[in-house]
């Protein structure tokens, strides 16, 4: 126990214990809009491709993956890219990233770096996962698995919670963690070794998530003057909860749906859109150097009031990742279409569950096999293995027929 910063969480305690609950807007904050392109419509698109392509053969690209969490939500005992969810493949959430990741290693001719930030409550089984299945194939040379940081939680009188056994009770210290744990796991190092100039990262229960998108890359990799780039997609309507990317006070900034006003949230363009639109898919392009940056910068530290290990009203400490934004000052929005790109797997049931992320895998699957002229079947919809295509090339009737039962699944709508 004597990795355990009890003066950092004593501090912390006694700022949040001796102060008013901060909002995250004030009335004196200016917040503006932030504006969007949809990528698939910009004439820069080939060169984007074509640059990030380049750096991928380069090896100058990685990926960082986020997957510190358990399955619990979804009912699913154990790490939740280990969760199968109930593609005709039995694919995991891990595996799928894998094989992605792998099909754009064989095209550049050179594996992709991945580094998998787990958390001490599920590592040993996300370890055990990778091994049961040969890694996937993976290159295990290219392959880092850390934990993120854990801090002691705190009763509600502000000492160390402490378990049946006496043993100090950690939890996880927020997604904004990542950055300090990548550099104190010696894995950005180990990046630098590999000579990766940029880092693709994201959650891992994203379905569709394209790894270390070519385009997305070649996007912030010819704007010299942005050190971060964010994925962001039309909001469904204005009552949709999710994040939205916008200015405060002229810095970038993500606005959680409970922090925008009603007349903010609701505010449109003359043509109906939403003003405030753009939202957070949690896939993001760093350049190495704004990593290195924010991995030395100590981001705000934010309080929950939680039940822990059975107390009630216990101090929770976390980091927010999205905090690194406004300290980097400058951010590229680069739109997708949210049917292509994004469907989160968090719910057991409804919106982001395993029943609509498998509808919108095999909607977008089928929507591929069309547009390659394949006959597909009246109401059916498809899985199309990563290793035969990474986003819709290189298919046929040919390979149609060749893979139906090996890499190409049917199943119903």
């Amino acid at each position: 126990m004597s990795n355990i910063d009890f003066d950092l969480v004593q501090n912390l305690y006694k700022q949040f214990s001796n102060s008013a609950p901060a909002k995250e807007s004030k009335a004196e904050d200016v917040i503006t809009p932030m504006p969007f392109h949809m990528a698939n419509e910009d004439m820069r698109r080939e060169m984007w491709t074509e640059t990030g392509n380049l750096l991928l053969q380069q090896g100058a690209v990685a990926a960082f993956t986020l997957a510190g969490g358990q399955g619990s939500r979804l009912g699913f005992d154990g790490p939740k890219g280990a969760y199968d969810f109930g593609l005709p493949s039995k694919a995991t959430l891990f595996r799928m990233q894998a094989r992605r990741l792998m099909n754009l290693g064989a095209k550049a001719g050179k594996p992709v770096p991945w580094a998998i930030m787990t958390s001490p409550l599920n590592h040993a089984e996300t370890i055990h996962h990778f091994e049961d299945h040969s890694f996937f194939g993976y290159n295990r040379d290219y392959i880092r698995f850390f934990d993120q940081g854990m801090l002691c939680a705190l009763k509600p009188d502000g000492t160390p919670l402490q378990d049946e056994n006496g043993n100090y009770v950690e939890a996880p210290d927020g997604n904004g963690g990542c950055f300090r744990a990548l550099a104190m796991s010696g894995t950005l190092a180990w990046f630098v070794e590999k000579g990766v100039r940029f880092v693709f990262l994201c959650n891992v229960d994203n379905a569709l998530v394209k790894m270390c998108d070519p385009t997305f890359i070649g996007a912030l990799a010819s704007n010299g003057l942005l050190p971060c780039a964010a994925k962001v997609v039309h909001k469904k309507n204005a009552q949709e909860k999710v994040g939205i990317f916008a200015y405060k006070n002229k810095k970038p900034t993500v606005l959680e749906y409970s922090d925008i006003s009603d007349e903010l949230r609701n505010k449109t363009l003359e043509d109906g859109s939403l003003e405030f639109d753009g939202g957070n898919t949690g896939m993001y392009a760093f350049r190495m150097d704004a990593l290195r940056k924010i991995s030395t910068q100590e981001l705000p530290w934010h309080v929950a009031r939680k039940t822990v290990n059975g107390v009630e009203n216990c101090w929770k400490f976390e980091q927010f990742l999205l905090d690194a934004f406004p300290f980097l000052g400058k951010i590229l929005p680069y739109g997708v279409e949210r049917e292509d790109e994004f469907a989160p797997v968090k719910n057991a049931t409804g919106s982001d569950s395993p029943e609509s992320a498998r509808k919108m895998l095999g909607t977008l699957h089928r929507y591929w096999l069309e547009q390659a002229k394949v006959n597909v079947k009246p109401g059916k919809l498809y899985e199309i293995s990563p290793r035969l295509t990474y986003g819709g090339e290189n298919l046929s009737q040919e390979v149609f027929d060749r893979e139906l039962g090996r890499g190409i699944f049917e199943f119903d709508a």
